[in-house]
């Protein structure tokens, strides 16, 4: 899959001046960079959205190969490894002078999938990739390198990995620097963190663009982190829905290629932008969702995850679950927020919070492409899985477009808009929201997940209340039982306990965790205590204890309550019958 290499002509002219203590050189544009692992493009998009030339890629994935010359066809594209060539040749395929070298390499060891082996394993081969990255930097000399990773790169042997990376570049001669960046903090619609590593030749050190976007992490910090925006006077986080809400509904599991109209107030200034002139829309295809999936997820609210589906249906994996394990599994998009990450399997609604805001559907292949800000032209090769893995493997374009900005400005002196102007920074498509309206969101979420109110509770009350049975919440006085309120059927003096697998130690769901072992081992107990604790004091004051468990099927629990109240009038008129015969 390659074509004849390019011309070594570029358009770049030198001016010459004195080197020392003067300002740098100056070439025109195009500055010309190379991509190494390329994948699909995301780092060379957005370069070349910034104005430069990319004359040669390189990656190993058929599928991103593909992709890549379906949209840089005027690059050299090899498909093949990097260890397949040296760094002479690479240059020489690169046609010319080479002014940045870029690179993604492989970073599956260092994901959080890595983590949990305990990190990454010594002797995988996919540790090694940067460094041969480092010999092409080592041979051609550019004058700036930049290289992403997954922020574990830097973490894995205590941060001496990261620190040997560093200055084996530091020892040939570069000023180097690394950050890890939160996309959504410059107009990416999407939480996504990564590691940068940017070196320039020379003692020049690399100054990372200050955020022009501002927004939280967690709902129940959203509050603070809307007065730190205003008092910084940045933009809002865009939101899913300034991505997304002017792309056309799926009613059937895939379509390919359609034309679409966009309804004017759907018209966000990132969608005008991702859209272009272009009025078809490619790739908005998804995957069917299994039968008992899409039965999970038609249970789950916006924002919601995997906790908000009633307990009973969930399948056995979930039941040794604590409620903070896996935060965004069977999740669902906000459009009021950032997405979370766009992983390589953002097709699957059981791996993350991939979940359409408002369909039963998972993510389709474009609206992924869309968080990732690749515009709507961009074709995707291969099937919808390979298609996802390639957009969550890529750098998001309108980032790396930033950054190569920055890099032409304090490497040249030059900045890259006076021959490609940066697209104006995107402002949220609707007024940004009050400080008192996100409050409400993280509110409503806390009150969704409080102890009080789970939703097996909520199921077993539903179903009592379907059925016509009186009951009253009332909480025990004593310190020593539990803190939430029991269901009470005061007429025929049974209180009914319902109680979580994970945090009361349920016989057939429990299980050791990972971590903090002892720390949650200890808080069970403690919970079991107080639950022996709960039931010995309603039992002294009569009453008759019936407990289910969060697993069960809340009918069931209905229809025991149901044969407890007529077995206790069974009982009590018997007990009155030898009276009445007196």
């Amino acid at each position: 899959m390659t074509r004849p290499s390019i011309s070594p002509e570029s358009a770049i002219v030198e001016v010459k001046t004195p080197s020392s203590g003067r300002s740098p050189k100056r070439p025109r544009f195009p500055l010309r960079a190379i991509d190494l692992f390329s994948g699909a493009g995301g780092l060379s998009q957005g370069f070349r959205d910034a104005g430069y030339e990319v004359p040669f890629a390189l990656d190993f994935d058929a599928d991103s190969c593909a992709t890549y010359e379906k949209n840089h066809p005027e690059t050299h594209v090899e498909c093949a490894s990097i260890t397949d060539f040296s760094p002479a040749q690479i240059k020489k395929l690169a046609g010319g002078r080479i002014d940045v070298v870029l690179g993604g390499p492989s970073c599956q060891s260092f994901s959080t999938a890595g983590r949990r082996s305990g990190w990454v394993a010594d002797g995988d081969e996919r540790n090694d990739l940067w460094e041969h990255m480092f010999k092409v930097v080592e041979h051609i000399k550019p004058k700036a390198f930049v290289m992403e990773n997954v922020p574990g790169m830097v973490y894995w042997k205590e941060g001496a990995f990261g620190d040997m990376i560093l200055k084996r570049f530091t020892d040939i001669g570069y000023t180097v620097r690394k950050e890890i960046l939160l996309a959504a903090d410059w107009g990416v619609p999407q939480r996504r963190r990564r590691l940068f590593i940017v070196g320039i030749l020379g003692d020049r050190e690399f100054t990372f663009p200050e955020p022009t976007h501002m927004g939280g992490w967690r709902r129940d910090s959203l509050e603070m982190w809307e007065k730190k925006r205003q008092e910084k006077g940045l933009l809002p986080h865009l939101t899913v829905e300034d991505a997304l809400g002017d792309l056309p509904p799926l009613e059937s599991h895939m379509i390919s290629s359609t034309r679409y109209l966009v309804p004017k107030d759907k018209a966000t200034p990132f969608a005008q932008l991702m859209r272009g002139s272009g009025r078809v829309i490619r790739d908005h295809d998804v995957q069917a969702l299994a039968t008992d999936t899409a039965a999970l997820i038609a249970h789950v609210p916006s924002g919601g995850t995997w906790r908000d589906v009633p307990p009973h249906l969930l399948p056995d994996r979930y039941r040794g679950m604590r409620r903070t394990d896996s935060t965004n599994l069977l999740g669902r998009l906000d459009w009021n927020l950032p997405s979370y990450t766009i992983t390589t399997q953002f097709n699957n609604v059981t791996t993350g919070c991939f979940t359409h805001p408002t369909e039963n559907r998972s993510l389709s292949v474009r609206e992924g492409a869309r968080l990732q800000t690749f515009p709507d032209k961009y074709e995707f090769v291969g099937s919808v899985a390979s298609r996802c893995r390639q957009i969550g493997n890529a750098v998001p374009p309108l980032l790396a477009s930033v950054l190569a900005h920055e890099v032409a400005t304090q490497v040249w002196g030059t900045r890259a808009e006076e021959v490609h102007p940066r697209p104006a920074i995107m402002k949220r498509g609707a007024a940004s929201r009050t400080a008192e309206a996100i409050d409400n969101v993280a509110k409503a979420k806390a009150k969704r997940e409080a102890n009080q109110d789970t939703a097996s509770e909520r199921g077993v009350r539903d179903a009592l209340n379907a059925a016509g049975i009186n009951y009253v919440l009332k909480e025990r006085p004593e310190k020593s039982a539990r803190p939430n309120k029991e269901i009470v059927i005061v007429d025929s003096r049974i209180v009914v306990m319902v109680s979580g697998c994970f945090l009361h130690g349920c016989e057939k769901h429990s299980r050791l965790t990972k971590s903090s072992t002892k720390w949650w081992a200890d808080k069970i107990k403690l919970n079991r205590a107080r639950d022996d604790a709960s039931r010995a004091a309603w039992k002294a004051e009569g009453y008759e204890v019936v407990e289910f468990w969060e697993h069960e099927d809340p009918e069931d629990s209905r229809r025991h309550v149901q044969e407890v109240i007529e077995a206790l009038k069974t009982a009590s008129m018997a007990s009155l019958q030898p009276k009445l015969m007196a």
